[in-house]
């Protein structure tokens, strides 16, 4: 990935929702175990490769985004060390945007 690359967040919710799908296609195998259909043998490999294809792709997606993120912050903390009267007045200019915002509830 380039500096160029906009930074991409997973988000928690997805990550668990993937993780708890794999986790029950890991309970369906361990319970259809029993079956000795040579078609349901075939499928039930072909589920825990994906399972397992999942899993990992999972992890990658996790490291590649947490790696966005530190790279996003350390960025950040670069420009506003270079810029320190400008960051702050960003930040005034957003904490008084949302202030008049929840100021109107």
């Amino acid at each position: 990935m380039d500096a160029t690359t906009p930074p991409t967040v997973i988000d928690d919710r997805v990550s668990q929702h993937l993780r708890t799908l794999a986790d029950e296609a890991e309970a369906l195998l361990k319970a259809g175990a029993r079956a000795g259909d040579e078609k349901f043998d075939a499928a039930r490999e072909r589920l825990r490769a994906e399972v397992g294809h999942l899993r990992t792709r999972l992890s990658e997606l996790e490291a590649a985004a947490s790696s966005q993120i530190k790279h996003a912050a350390h960025r950040t903390d670069e420009v506003v060390h270079a810029h320190p009267y400008a960051a702050m007045g960003t930040a005034a200019v957003a904490g008084l945007l949302l202030g008049l915002l929840l100021g109107r509830r």
